[in-house]
């Protein structure tokens, strides 16, 4: 295949029907599986556990977890427990978190940045071999690629000096080239997520998914995007009584044009085959609970198209 691609789940459905989905993704050619930590929904790890063994060829992959809900020694012993189980086959993936992990479980980080640069040292220490104090994992003998997901300038700049991969989930398809250019010059690979708006009744289901991009994007993403902190806030407050049409309905339609990949099918895989230089793992968030069959065959058709548009 020209670039491979993966799927992106949120843990809000039972994990056995996440299985079922992952390895429908992988007989139509996914070759990653990406599980958010959201605190609330389904465990992390009993999800990614469950994937990988319900699964062939997977890689499998926390995107993200953060240092706040969960301690950076337990989780590297999460992930080297994974890896050793699965060898080969993990990732790792660290961040900031967003609102929706952090705000149910209380959680105000004051200095998040420098949580997140001290667990990425001490999960690539642990992960290594090595010992932070007083800790140590000398059964992890696998290695495992680390990967630093996040929008503001130092956590990219992190990531691109130090971390194997970014992970890029608000990345505008106009300025991927210029980002991606700029975060593989020391090695960093790119895994960008997008959605695919391939049909009209498609733009308002990217839209609402969009609310948590508003929330949690830079105050540059949201100046372009035109949203006023008043806005936002009404954004939260929809969000967080679980009417997400309603935070939907708050957002400018343009959003979907500026941040997703929109049009035909033939037109979507164009666009993401001219951008396939930009990146080395192409990731399909999966958020929707009654749609995702349909909608992993209708996009794994469109990347076949775009991987055919770049042989």
């Amino acid at each position: 295949m020209a670039f491979p691609w993966g799927v992106w789940f949120e843990p809000v459905q039972p994990v056995a029907r996440i299985v079922e989905l992952a390895r429908l993704s992988e007989r139509e050619g996914a070759e990653v599986c990406f599980v958010a930590d959201e605190g609330t929904d389904r465990d992390l790890y009993v999800a990614l556990t469950a994937i990988a063994l319900g699964t062939e060829r997977m890689v499998v992959a926390p995107a993200i977890t953060n240092p706040f809900s969960r301690h950076p020694v337990t989780t590297a012993a999460a992930i080297a427990t994974l890896a050793e189980l699965v060898p080969g086959r993990v990732w790792h993936g660290l961040g900031v978190g967003g609102s929706r992990v952090l705000d149910p479980l209380g959680l105000v980080p004051e200095r998040p940045y420098t949580a997140l640069r001290d667990a990425f040292e001490v999960n690539r220490t642990l992960l290594g071999g090595g010992e932070v104090g007083g800790a140590r994992l000398p059964w992890a003998k696998v290695p495992v690629p680390i990967a630093i997901a996040g929008r503001g300038p130092r956590v990219q700049a992190l990531a691109a000096a130090e971390a194997d991969w970014i992970v890029l989930s608000a990345e505008a398809p106009l300025s991927l080239p210029s980002a991606a250019h700029r975060l593989r010059a020391n090695g960093c690979k790119v895994a960008w997520s997008a959605y695919i708006a391939y049909a009209p009744e498609q733009r308002q289901r990217v839209l609402g998914h969009f609310s948590y991009m508003a929330l949690d994007a830079p105050p540059a993403i949201r100046e372009r995007a035109g949203l006023t902190d008043e806005r936002v806030g009404a954004i939260r407050s929809e969000m967080l009584a679980g009417r997400l049409d309603a935070a939907a309905a708050l957002l400018p339609d343009a959003l979907v044009d500026e941040y997703a990949i929109a049009g035909t099918p033939d037109e979507c895989a164009s666009r993401i085959a001219a951008l396939a230089p930009s990146f080395d793992v192409f990731m399909l968030p999966m958020n929707d609970i009654e749609q995702c069959e349909q909608h992993i065959l209708a996009t794994s058709a469109i990347l076949r198209r775009a991987q055919q548009g770049t042989a």
